[in-house]
């Protein structure tokens, strides 16, 4: 049986080829990462998930080294302190100070961690670099301004959506997500963009400020319209549905992913297009309203 520690605590395990990151959540300690996802591939580009190993000469990124036997893990050491806070600092640095008005505000992964290895000061005064907002579709709202360029929009159109729309072009610190061409992200998935951006940059356009995470309720759901049975988040708030997502408690059993037509799929039900009392017509283009109940009477006198 091999074996590795994690601030000096020994733990056996099976060799599968996996990274550091993987094993420390299932051992329920908390490494902050942006890139990151269980679901999608490796990028290693935030590098905010940096760990100490001994014997080593800097940091390395825990979700791009697979675990080796007997290698000796610190995830809460003064350097992988100091090493979080710089890359924290520069990820800042052209991020807006527009917290209050963005619909990611109390769910927002870079608002978490500055409050645990934020700096009080800067030590950068250039101007904020200022990116233009692009148009990939009527479901998401983009503030690429907002962007820390963790990529996840643009691995998820590629390897689950099937669609190379998003992509990174530019060099440096002019590098912008967009689509290469004037087109919109048009896939049935598209929706789930919105979820996996740590930060505010990708929310839904539909729903603009319709309530923090505080205000709103949340109970568990299945969705019914496919045959997946994945289990789903539905959001409330004033006793009506203000938001779905998928259920990311339970990995084993949900795909994490749902399409556009479960996400909107409340569209119809509080819209104010949407019959509420029937009207039949009166002679002369005129409409009298009546109850159900006669109006299916009417239905089964005429059938």
């Amino acid at each position: 049986m091999r074996y590795f520690f994690v601030n000096n605590v020994k733990i056996n395990y099976i060799p599968d080829n996996r990274s550091i990151i993987e094993y420390c959540e299932n051992l329920d300690i908390n490494i902050p990462h942006y890139c990151y996802h269980p679901k999608l591939s490796i990028a290693g580009n935030c590098r905010m998930c940096l760990v100490e190993v001994k014997n080593s000469p800097k940091p390395v990124i825990s979700c791009a080294m697979s675990l080796l036997n007997k290698m000796e893990i610190f995830t809460n050491s003064p350097l992988v302190k100091k090493s979080r806070e710089g890359v924290l600092e520069f990820l800042l640095l052209n991020h807006p100070l527009d917290c209050p008005v963005c619909d990611q505000g109390g769910e927002c992964d870079l608002q978490d961690q500055s409050f645990v290895f934020g700096v009080h000061k800067k030590r950068f005064y250039n101007f904020k670099r200022i990116v233009t907002d692009k148009n990939i579709g009527p479901i998401v709202k983009t503030v690429m301004t907002r962007c820390i360029h963790c990529t996840r929009c643009v691995r998820f159109s590629k390897e689950i959506a099937g669609v190379e729309s998003l992509g990174i072009f530019g060099r440096g610190v002019h590098s912008e997500i967009g689509t290469y061409v004037n087109k919109v992200f048009n896939s049935e998935l598209s929706g789930n963009i919105i979820d996996i951006c740590p930060v505010g940059a990708l929310t839904s356009k539909q729903y603009p400020f319709a309530g923090r995470i505080w205000e709103l309720k949340t109970f568990k759901s299945i969705d019914y319209t496919d045959n997946l049975l994945s289990t789903i988040q539905v959001y409330t708030k004033s006793n009506s549905i203000v938001r779905i997502s998928p259920d990311y408690d339970n990995i084993g059993f949900s795909n994490n992913w749902i399409s556009d037509k479960i996400r909107f799929s409340f569209d119809g039900m509080f819209s104010p297009e949407r019959i509420s009392i029937p009207s039949i017509s009166g002679g002369l283009d005129k409409k009298k309203k009546i109850s159900w109940v006669k109006l299916f009477d009417n239905i089964v006198m005429i059938t």
